[in-house]
Formats: C-alpha cells, sequence, structure tokens
C-alpha cells in the first residue's frame, strides 16, 4: 500500500514516525509525500494539550470525504492519543479505522495484512524498546535518536506517563550504532530523545557516560538532547557538556514554575533555589550556554503572587527562549481533578504577560550576539528569502544568510550582523 503519515507533537513523535516508515516499508508498503496518492493515511499525534488533540479530530474529519470517494482507503491514528481515546475514537465513527498505541508499532504490518482488521492495539508493553529497528530518516540534515521510551515521573498535570508507560532505557550500543547509522546518512546534527534523558541507564552505562561513547563518532558534528528534568542534572552532566567539542552549548531545563508551592503541588521534586543553583553551575561551567524552558500559566491554585514569582524568575535567569503554555487539564492526570481551577480568562491573561517578558528577553539575547562570529549548520532554504539559507548555531538559535541550495548539509562560519526576537541576521 502507499502511505502517509502526518506527525503531530514532540520531537518523540517525529521519531516514532521514522520508526513506522522503517517497518512499514520492510514490509513492502512504500511511503508518499502527497496524500492524494495513500491508500493508508497514518496521524501519529500528541495528547499533551487538548488542543493538540482538537487539531488531529479537525484533520480526521476534513479528510472523511476521500474514505466516500475510496472505501478502501484506510485512516490510522497512532501514538499518545490513540493511547488515550483509541477506543472512543473507533466508537464514534468518525472515520478512523484503527487506533496503535505506542508500545504495539512493530504489529502494523500484521494488522494491514490480516484478513480481518483489529481496530485496536492498544495494550502496553513495559519492556518495548524496538530493539534492532533502525528508523528511516525523513531529514536530510538532523537526526533523532530516542535513547529511552516512558516517564516515571508523573507530574500531576502531565498526561506523558499516562500514555506512554513506564520509562525504559534502550541498550547503549544500539544508541551508538544509530547516531552513526544518522552520521553515515550525512546526519551531522543529532538530539538524543527521551521524557528525561537524565535518568538514562543501562547498566554501567549512565547518561554522561553515554554522551562520552558518542564522543568518538566522527560522522557528526553536534549533539543534543531533550528533555532534561532538573531534579536529576548531575554535576558529571555538566562536566561533560563543558569538555565535549560535540555536544552543543545548549540546554533545556523545563522549569514550568517559579514558585517552591506550585512546584510540590506538581509533583516536580525540586525546588525554586536547586533549579537556579543548576542554572548558576551551567553558567560558571560553559559561560556561553543558551537555557529554554517551559513554563505553565495558571497551574491549579496558582495565586498572582505565585504567578509574579515565576515572571521574577524569568527576569532572573534570562532564558535564551521559553515555551509558555496555559495549564491545559488532561483526564486521567491529578490535577486534572482539582476543584481549585483558574479561570480560563486568568490563565490566558497570565500566559500573554508571560510571552512579552520572554520576548523582550529572547530579542536582548539575540542582540547581544550581533557581531559574534557563530557556527551554522545550513538546514534549508530561507522560507521568507530565496537568496538565503537558513540553519541552526551550536546554541540553539535560527540563523539565516546568503547561500544557495547546494549549501544545505554544510558547516558555515558567519558573523552576525542584526537579530530580530527569533532569528540571527548573518553573513
Amino acid at each position: 500500500m502507499n502511505f502517509y503519515i502526518e506527525t503531530y507533537g514532540c520531537q518523540m513523535n517525529v521519531a516514532d514516525s521514522e520508526l513506522v516508515t522503517s517497518l512499514l516499508i520492510t514490509a513492502g508498503h512504500k511511503l508518499v509525500n502527497d496524500m492524494d496518492q495513500a491508500e493508508l493515511i497514518l496521524f501519529n499525534t500528541c495528547s499533551v494539550r487538548s488542543h493538540a488533540e482538537e487539531r488531529v479530530l479537525g484533520r480526521i474529519s476534513n479528510e472523511k470525504h476521500r474514505k466516500k470517494a475510496n472505501p478502501k482507503i484506510k485512516i490510522g491514528v497512532l501514538g499518545c492519543m490513540a493511547q488515550r481515546i483509541g477506543k472512543r475514537l473507533i466508537e464514534d465513527k468518525i472515520g478512523v479505522d484503527f487506533v496503535i498505541g505506542v508500545d504495539q508499532y512493530d504489529r502494523l504490518p500484521d494488522l494491514l495484512s490480516a484478513k480481518e482488521m483489529n481496530p485496536y492495539l492498544l495494550d502496553f508493553e513495559a519492556t518495548q524498546i524496538y530493539q534492532d529497528i533502525m528508523p528511516i530518516h525523513q531529514s536530510k540534515t538532523c537526526g533523532f535518536v530516542t535513547i529511552m521510551r516512558g516517564c516515571d515521573n508523573y507530574c500531576s498535570y502531565c498526561i506523558v506517563p499516562h500514555v506512554r508507560g513506564r520509562e525504559r532505557s534502550r541498550p547503549w550500543h544500539d544508541v551508538v550504532n544509530d547516531v552513526k547509522k544518522a552520521g553515515q546518512e550525512g546526519l551531522l546534527d543529532i538530539t538524543l530523545l527521551g521524557q528525561n534523558v537524565n535518568s538514562y541507564h543501562d547498566n554501567e552505562v549512565d547518561f554522561p557516560e553515554l554522551l562520552k561513547r558518542l564522543e568518538s563518532v566522527d560522522s557528526i558534528a553536534r549533539i543534543r538532547f531533550i528533555t532534561s528534568h532538573p531534579k536529576d542534572l548531575s554535576d558529571a552532566l555538566i562536566d561533560i557538556m563543558a569538555s565535549s567539542k560535540r555536544v552543543c552549548e545548549h540546554i533545556h531545563l523545563p522549569m514550568q514554575s517559579g514558585s517552591n508551592r506550585i512546584l510540590q503541588e506538581m509533583n516536580r521534586k525540586y525546588t525554586i533555589d536547586h533549579y537556579l543553583s543548576l542554572v548558576a553551575k551551567l553558567k560558571c561551567a560553559i559561560p556561553n550556554v543558551a537555557i529554554t524552558t517551559d513554563i505553565i500559566a495558571g497551574f491549579p491554585s496558582e495565586t498572582d503572587t505565585e504567578f509574579q514569582d515565576t515572571m521574577s524568575v524569568i527576569n532572573e535567569v534570562g532564558f535564551d527562549y521559553a515555551f509558555c503554555f496555559k495549564y491545559s487539564p488532561r483526564e486521567g492526570t491529578d490535577a486534572a481533578t482539582r476543584p481549585d481551577q483558574i479561570p480560563e480568562a486568568i490563565r490566558l491573561e497570565r500566559l500573554q504577560k508571560m510571552i512579552d517578558l520572554q520576548r523582550e528577553i529572547t530579542l536582548s539575547k539575540f542582540r547581544a550576539q550581533i557581531g559574534k562570529e557563530v557556527e551554522v549548520y545550513i538546514e534549508g532554504m530561507s522560507k521568507k528569502n530565496k537568496d538565503q539559507v537558513s540553519g541552526k548555531t551550536r546554541d540553539f538559535k535560527i540563523a539565516v544568510l546568503k547561500g544557495s541550495e547546494s549549501e544545505i548539509g554544510s558547516l558555515k562560519k558567519a558573523r552576525v550582523t542584526d537579530a530580530t526576537a527569533g532569528t540571527l541576521i548573518c553573513k
């Protein structure tokens, strides 16, 4: 069958789509980039916020006409949303033929070849790591390599442990082989993925040791990783970041709130003082480090004073960028059952204040780079100027400079001449 896959959500979902692509191509199916050519349409979904699920439901609704025109077309929903409400998607008869949870992707080829299709493949597999399955990378420049699956943290607002299962790490040698393969394909920028990479552990190899072993992979130029939970960020990890020539000078360190009480209610297992001590260590060991973060506005019971505490910490840290979200209740999490929900209007008001403040800080961070020399990994053509190429610096900033398509996949030294709140202008 010709299959088309549409991916929503985080880089973990991107990596899972590449895994599914590998499984289907190995089974004899063909990936197409045009939905009009597809007999099988797959939606790989996200459940972190309600908006993400609403988008997918809208997309499925938009494609129902295809099944009317051609009843042989199959529509499948994969990933977190399938795991969370898969049975409901089938029972509501919205046009979905089957749903597959995050631990059942290897059963997809058999499902498609069966005489009678099983619409539900949703069981958790506590040991599932998809061993010996090499993903087919869709990007020609950047590679995503999953090093662990699941999560054990159970933050009170987060649906991820409920839809991805418990934490388990892949064997370190499999990770190294995946990174080597990506490098051999010409992907110079590799991102290691896990819900909490800091808790990676395979026998004697923890996450800092894994990074040391990846240092010898000469076919790649850059190593990134997401996401780092502050409670598990070790001095050893900071040391390897400071000494490595491949690990980039960037860390994504979700703070979520600047209030100790709210952090406790979120079940984050660290205080804001601990978080700030980590920031100080990072800046001391890596003076040019870029720190990005996630922050939630309007968690249940958050007071105006506690919101201002968060704003104060944003100012104090000076994040290079922050992904700001209003709290979104997720069915099945502890926080969703609380009676002290913050009204939507207040959540939106706080979110906008947070975004406005961070935009000012981000602009100052980008402008501070003017006059400096940076290394840009060219990932594609600029969307706004056909004579420019676009890429990222080692500290995870988007940069544009004059160039041509032939330079995609190369590393360029450039000088920053101007900056906006989202882009470095280079030459």
